[in-house]
């Protein structure tokens, strides 16, 4: 396993004569050991350079270690080890104006060159990795300017901003030109409570996809490091809730509708489950007026408990409902109710019990005077 922290590179000296048809007259230990030619036989001049170099190389190495007027010439090209293996080598070669003789100086950086592909490939294998989470994943740069530099982005991440990797390039886009107009703000105040407090954004906002087109998306992200300018680099989730938004909307439509038609109603109507049956929910307009108690009032003094302005026994009127509903599906009972002026009201209670679509039960109830 390659250590990430270094490249290693390994140098190796020999000197050539090109008037004797590049016969290598010299050279260091690294060299010889190489090559796997003892330095002895090296010096006796029973090596070539064409002997370690591919015969396909040979024509074009040879004509620029004899470049005219080049005092140094620098090439790359693979030369062969003692195993006749061809490796990638950088050659700076020093040329003696004085004599034919060449002093070529080798930078093995096979070993680096072989880190890099690996690292290359771990990096792809995690960027493929990535590109498999269903999520959006990005990095971000917030710069001085407050633009949100987009730094690496996933196949998903991409679908979800209406594009492909292939097809625009993603490391100058700025993510401001794809928010929502009015959601700006709230992400540039999410940005600076992350710096400010050191936390995490966890925020919804709408990102435009195509012209008047946009989805909802959540985002979590937090900072991972800084930039050597000091701008912080975001590290994202995007997550589409658009299906979510608007389901909710659907939900919030309903519940209006529901209210709407419960101010509309005559009479004063609650919702109850059948395990609490005097904890209201949803309760009418006339319901409000009965007891002299607003909606407000109602949560915020009473918990919508019914049962804290009924004088009887509530807890004996609670196992009245339960049982009769059990029985029949309804329940019929009276009791009395302290109002807002604390006079004793007597009531019917009728209550019948509906399923609603979701497969939950609740009881619908309608109370009404009996003076």
């Amino acid at each position: 396993m390659f250590n990430d922290a270094s490249y290693e590179v390994e140098f190796l000296n020999c000197v050539i004569d090109k008037s004797d048809d590049f016969k290598v007259i010299d050279s260091d230990s690294h060299f010889s050991e190489f090559v796997g030619v003892h330095i002895s036989k090296i010096r006796q001049g029973k090596l070539f350079l064409k002997d370690i170099i591919r015969p396909m190389d040979r024509d074009t190495i040879f004509k620029t270690l004899c470049k005219k007027n080049s005092k140094y010439v620098y090439i790359d090209f693979n030369i062969l080890d003692k195993d006749d293996r061809p490796v990638f080598i950088h050659c700076t070669a020093q040329n003696y104006s004085e004599s034919n003789l060449c002093r070529l100086v080798f930078a093995d950086v096979s070993k680096s060159r072989e880190k890099s592909r690996e690292l290359e490939e771990r990096a792809n294998e995690v960027s493929h990795l990535i590109d498999l989470v269903s999520g959006g994943v990005c990095l971000f740069k917030v710069t001085p300017e407050m633009n949100l530099q987009i730094l690496y982005i996933n196949e998903a991440c991409c679908r979800l901003f209406g594009t492909t990797k292939e097809n625009y390039d993603w490391r100058d886009y700025d993510i401001n030109e794809l928010i929502y107009k009015r959601d700006k703000t709230v992400v540039y105040q999410a940005i600076g409570r992350a710096l400010a407090m050191k936390e995490e954004i966890d925020l919804e906002f709408r990102v435009i996809t195509h012209k008047d087109k946009y989805l909802w998306c959540k985002c979590n992200a937090a900072v991972q490091k800084y930039d050597s300018d000091g701008s912080p680099i975001f590290h994202a989730v995007f997550t589409d809730i658009t299906k979510i938004k608007e389901a909710e909307r659907r939900v919030d439509e309903a519940n209006d509708k529901l209210i709407n038609l419960l101010e509309n109603l005559s009479g004063a109507i609650f919702f109850a489950d059948l395990d609490k049956p005097f904890l209201t929910d949803y309760v009418s307009g006339d319901f409000a007026r009965l007891t002299g108690y607003s909606r407000e009032v109602l949560e915020s003094r009473f918990g919508n408990d019914l049962s804290k302005l009924i004088k009887e026994d509530a807890s004996e009127l609670e196992r009245s409902i339960k049982a009769q509903v059990a029985k029949g599906g309804r329940a019929e009972l009276t009791y009395t109710l302290r109002d807002k002026n604390a006079n004793n009201v007597a009531v019917r209670d009728v209550r019948k019990l509906v399923t609603q679509t979701d497969g939950s039960k609740t009881l619908i109830c309608e109370l009404e005077t009996t003076d």
